[in-house]
């Protein structure tokens, strides 16, 4: 008995640890896949504890009992696999140590600010933004392939569009809404209730749900860029079409005097907050850039052609990004 008390601590020890990931995946990264992966896996380990303390002695040498430890063992050993995940999680949901060029003072000044500076990003904050202000002269929507840093044409990259499912392997099926790429459309995984964006010879604009579908297939037709996404600012209006409950960092792509920026949370808020953030610093028209963890790696080239990491780390399900090129 002595034995089977043991091992009933070492699961009640591993259920805790499966109930603390299910905790940090659900705040951060809401109901996805890993979410009903790590539960599942409590279930089991919860299992084994209940196991373990009504069998008996009696059933050691069952070999179906024998069995039944053993895949309930594995079950517990792979609790620190989850561990590890959301360890991985934790770790994608705060900004790298950054130093802005200056605090945020007036959205006309940014592109005087950006000429002064010279440099290929220029990096504002406030008490609670961060604006990555790019001098570019297009903006590409990249799909399959991560963008490289050795690509020293880019200045920006930040991932963009939603994808259905977690998958390794990139299919344009599994990009949400429809997009463009350098005047190739696709259809992608149908999408409702969503704007877009477009970049075509550099110019670039945010259209609103009734218009999103047919300006991507515009954009494309003129060798442009684009894809669709939820808005959340639109002419100076608050998009109703989306509902997002985790806390999180955010980011909006928004359009500052014609000129895209990027803008991030600084710290991890509620959606509500980070729209009245965005409100208060005047920003008129912004659409979401998918920001869950992993999503959500970015970085940018400074004026010493030096990659800098935004937030985040390269994740292996991620598929499509902005890449601004100077």
């Amino acid at each position: 008995m002595v034995k089977n008390t043991r091992w009933a601590i070492w699961y009640l020890f591993t259920t805790m640890l499966s109930i603390f990931t299910i905790s940090c995946i659900r705040i951060f990264d809401g109901f996805n896949w890993p979410f009903y992966v790590v539960t599942v896996n409590a279930l089991i380990s919860l299992c084994g504890l209940i196991f373990h303390v009504h069998v008996g002695e009696r059933t050691e040498k069952s070999s179906i009992m024998t069995a039944a430890r053993i895949l309930l063992l594995l079950n517990s050993l792979s609790v620190f696999i989850m561990i590890g995940f959301s360890l991985f999680i934790l770790s994608t949901q705060y900004h790298n140590p950054l130093k802005a060029d200056d605090s945020f003072t007036s959205l006309d000044k940014m592109d005087n600010q950006l000429q002064e500076s010279g440099k290929p990003v220029l990096v504002l904050e406030t008490e609670d933004l961060y604006f990555f202000y790019p001098n570019y002269s297009d903006i590409d929507f990249v799909t399959g392939k991560m963008p490289s840093k050795d690509d020293q044409s880019i200045v920006l990259s930040v991932t963009a569009a939603f994808q259905a499912h977690h998958q390794i392997s990139f299919n344009h099926d599994n990009i949400v809404g429809v997009h463009a790429s350098n005047g190739e459309f696709w259809n992608g995984r149908s999408a409702e209730g969503v704007g877009a964006f477009t970049c075509v010879n550099g110019e670039s604009r945010i259209w609103g749900v009734d218009e999103a579908k047919e300006a991507v297939k515009k954009a494309a037709e003129q060798g442009g860029s684009g894809f669709e996404q939820f808005l959340i600012l639109h002419n100076g209006k608050r998009d109703n079409h989306n509902e997002i409950d985790e806390f999180r960092c955010y980011r909006a792509l928004a359009l500052v005097n014609d000129r895209v920026c990027i803008v991030d949370s600084r710290t991890q808020v509620h959606y509500d907050e980070f729209v009245q953030a965005l409100e208060d610093a005047g920003i008129q028209d912004a659409i979401y850039c998918d920001m869950g963890s992993g999503w959500n790696h970015s970085w940018y080239r400074d004026q010493n052609d030096k990659t800098i990491d935004i937030i985040g780390k390269p994740w292996l399900f991620s598929h499509s990004w902005l890449v601004f090129r100077k």
